[in-house]
């Protein structure tokens, strides 16, 4: 959300209470610089995850928020040791122990786009070794998970001149 007073955006999450949508305060890491969310999953009203990306004042970072049943916090997430811009778009839990973020960071050696999918395991968010499919423009944009051993995620990859869809299975 754009944020007039700091010329800048900043998180934004609301919730349905049942009647109408409610603003819920979010943590903004980046100061209001570039912050956003684009994937939220929950499993149930005290366990909830947003992901998305802000600017560390470098460059474009993760970012992973946790509901815990009282407040949005920041948790902190990899990120690739060479980049430039990076974004999580998705994100899919099945339990407090069991989550799944996707996305995509360019790498700033190559300029080329490439996945980044990133898994919580109850204590910590780890990044996990992905496939690299095309020449360029490596993307997962989407993901679902109906178990710790089933997950899925989509996107897209480049082989020169062209643009494919993709699917990756997990466990």
């Amino acid at each position: 959300m754009y944020n007039n007073g700091i010329h800048g955006d900043q998180t934004l999450i609301e919730h349905w209470n049942g009647t109408a949508w409610k603003v819920v305060p979010s943590p903004s890491p980046g100061g209001g610089r570039f912050d956003g969310l684009s994937g939220v999953a929950a499993t149930s009203a005290g366990n909830a995850w947003a992901v998305g990306s802000y600017s560390n004042g470098t460059a474009k970072v993760t970012l992973t928020e946790h509901w815990n049943g009282t407040a949005w916090k920041h948790v902190p997430s990899p990120n690739p040791a060479v980049y430039d811009d990076i974004n999580l778009f998705g994100v899919a839990a099945t339990s407090a122990r069991n989550a799944w973020a996707v996305g995509t960071y360019v790498n700033n050696r190559t300029d080329v786009s490439r996945m980044l999918i990133e898994h919580w395991n109850g204590t910590a968010w780890k990044r996990v070794p992905s496939p690299i499919p095309g020449s360029a423009d490596n993307r997962l944009s989407g993901v679902a998970a109906t178990s710790a051993g089933n997950v899925w995620a989509v996107g897209s990859y480049g082989t020169d001149p062209a643009v494919q869809t993709l699917a990756l299975h997990c466990c």
